[in-house]
C-alpha cells in the first residue's frame, strides 16, 4: 500500500507540473538495471562458520531523474531510486502487499547567477573529490550529501569549485559532522590537473564509525577523547602524449585527536598507462596502486588514510567496479586500505559488431604488519564488542597475504539505450595461516549477466 501511495503521489506531482509547461519543462532520464548472478565462496574460506550468502540471486534497481527546467540558467532536480531489490524477497515476493522501497537519491536546485558563469547547487546532491585511475569515484569522498556548492571559470584554463556539506547530525545533542572542500580543475592542451582540499569536523555524539573509516581506532564504537577534525589533500592527473594516456592520483589524509590511539594519517598513490595506438583492436593498460598500511610500532596511531565515503575500485570482483548491482568481495570498504596492487587490462577488444570485451589480471599484496593483525585478532577475541583495529577477514591484507584476480567482462549493445552484460570473475586468496587460522583463503568464482536500460 505504501508503495502504491508513493507512486500515485509521484505521478500526480509530475503530471501536475506537466500541465504548467509555461513554468517549467520536464526532462526525464534514468537507469534501470537487472542482474542475475552466481557466486561461490565470497567469504574466501568455505570452512569458516559465518553465514554464507545465497549463491544465486536476481537483483534489480530502478533510478529515475526528473529535471524541472525553468530556463537555461535555472532547474530543479529530483532523483529517485527503487531498490536494490532481490527477486522473491520483501517487496518483490509473490505475496508482497506493501513495502517502502523508494528513496530520495538526489534533490537540489541548480542555477547560474544572473549575468555570470557562476554556477550554484543547493540541496542533497552528488559530491565527489577528483579521481583519475579508479573505476568508480575515489577513496575519500564520492556519495550523495546535503550540500551547497559554487563553481565557475577563473580563466580559460582554470576553474574552481568550493562547497560545504553536512554529512551527519545527532538529534540528541545537536552534534554535527560538517565537510568543507575546494577543487581547482586545470586543463592545458593534453593535460588535466585537479588539486583538491577537504576538511571535516566531528561534533559531539556523532557516530564516527560512519565518518572516519579505515583506521585503527574508528570502528562502529564511539571514542572517548576529543577529535580535532580531519583533512585531506590530493591531486588527480591525466595526460595524453602521442598514443599514450597517463593517469595518476595522490591522496593524503589525517585525523588529529587528543589521544594517540585516535590519530591516523595515511596516503594513496595510483597510476595507469594505456596505449591507444591499437584502439581499433584493443587498448592495453598497465596500472599500479599503493596505500600505506599499519605498523607494529606506531604507538597506537593508525597509518592508514581516513575516508569519508569511499567508492573506489580497480576490478569487477574483488573490488566493486562491476557493471551491475551485486556486491564485490572486498568492495570499496576502507578496511581494504593497506595494500599494493599491480594489474594489466586488455580493454575494448571485439570479435563481432556491438560486442566488446575487457580482460584484467591483478595481483594484490598487503602492506599491513602481520604482528599488528595478530594483536588485533587477540584483542577482539577477548572482547567481541571491541572494534579497535577495524579490519575484516578477506579485506585487510598483511605483508604475508596475497590475492590474485582475473576478470573477463563483456557487453553487447542491443539498442543504443539497452546494453546486455556478462561478467566472469575468479579470485584466489593466499592468506597466512599463522594470522588468520588454518585453511584461510581459497578460490572464489562469479558469473554475472543482465541488462541495463539507460534513457
Amino acid at each position: 500500500m505504501k508503495r502504491f501511495v508513493m507512486m500515485a503521489l509521484l505521478c500526480t506531482f509530475v503530471l501536475g507540473l506537466a500541465t504548467t509547461a509555461a513554468a517549467a519543462d520536464i526532462k526525464a532520464s534514468g537507469d534501470y538495471t537487472f542482474e542475475a548472478y552466481w557466486q561461490s565462496n565470497m567469504g574466501l574460506d568455505e570452512d569458516r562458520d559465518d553465514e554464507r550468502p545465497q549463491s544465486y540471486n536476481v537483483l534489480q534497481r530502478l533510478r529515475t531523474k526528473f529535471q524541472f527546467i525553468a530556463n537555461e540558467n535555472l532547474k530543479g532536480v529530483l532523483y529517485t531510486e527503487a531498490g536494490t531489490s532481490t527477486w522473491g524477497q520483501d517487496e518483490l515476493a509473490i505475496t508482497a502487499s506493501e513495502a517502502n522501497v523508494f528513496e530520495l537519491k538526489q534533490g537540489y536546485i541548480d542555477f547560474n547567477w544572473p549575468g555570470t558563469e557562476v554556477n550554484a547547487r543547493v540541496g542533497y546532491q552528488a559530491v565527489s573529490l577528483p579521481f583519475a585511475v579508479d573505476l568508480n569515484g575515489g577513496m575519500i569522498l564520492n556519495d550523495e550529501m546535503a550540500a551547497a556548492t559554487v563553481g565557475g571559470p577563473i580563466t580559460e584554463n582554470v576553474s574552481y569549485l568550493v562547497g560545504y556539506g553536512r554529512a551527519a547530525q545527532s538529534d540528541a545533542h545537536l552534534g554535527q559532522q560538517d565537510v568543507y572542500f575546494a577543487v581547482a580543475p586545470m586543463s592545458f592542451d593534453n593535460i588535466k590537473v585537479s588539486p583538491f582540499f577537504a576538511y571535516a569536523n566531528l561534533g559531539e555524539s556523532v557516530d564516527n564509525g560512519t565518518i572516519f573509516s579505515g583506521g585503527q581506532s574508528y570502528g562502529s564504537r564511539q571514542v572517548s577523547g576529543d577529535l580535532d577534525g580531519a583533512w585531506w589533500a590530493g591531486v588527480a592527473f591525466e595526460g595524453t602524449f602521442a598514443d599514450f594516456v597517463t593517469k595518476a592520483d595522490f591522496n593524503y589524509g589525517t585525523v588529529d585527536a587528543e589521544e594517540d590511539a585516535q590519530k591516523m594519517s595515511g596516503w594513496l598513490f595510483d597510476a595507469s598507462v594505456a596505449y591507444t595506438g591499437w584502439e581499433e583492436y584493443v587498448t592495453p593498460e598497465l596500472f599500479f596502486v599503493y596505500t600505506s598500511g599499519e605498523d607494529d610500532d606506531s604507538n597506537g596511531e593508525s597509518e592508514r588514510m581516513p575516508t569519508l565515503a569511499a567508492d573506489w575500485a580497480i576490478s569487477s570482483f574483488y573490488t566493486d567496479g562491476n557493471w551491475g548491482v551485486s556486491s564485490a568481495i572486498a568492495g570499496n570498504d576502507p578496511t581494504l586500505l593497506g595494500f599494493w596492487a599491480l594489474g594489466l587490462a586488455m580493454k575494448d577488444f571485439s570479435f563481432m559488431e556491438d560486442l566488446t570485451h575487457t580482460a584484467r589480471v591483478i595481483y594484490y599484496k598487503g602492506t599491513n604488519d602481520e604482528d599488528w593483525a595478530k594483536a588485533g585478532i587477540a584483542q577482539i577475541g577477548s572482547n567481541p564488542s571491541t572494534e579497535f583495529y577495524n579490519f575484516a577477514y578477506g579485506n585487510t591484507l598483511t605483508e604475508e597475504d596475497q590475492v590474485w584476480e582475473v576478470n573477463f567482462d563483456s557487453q553487447y549493445k542491443i539498442y543504443d539505450e539497452l546494453t546486455g552484460y556478462v561478467e566472469l570473475g575468479w579470485v584466489n586468496a593466499d592468506l597466512d595461516e599463522d594470522i588468520w587460522g588454518d585453511d584461510a583463503g581459497g578460490d572464489a568464482y562469479k558469473l554475472s549477466m543482465g541488462m541495463n536500460y539507460s534513457f
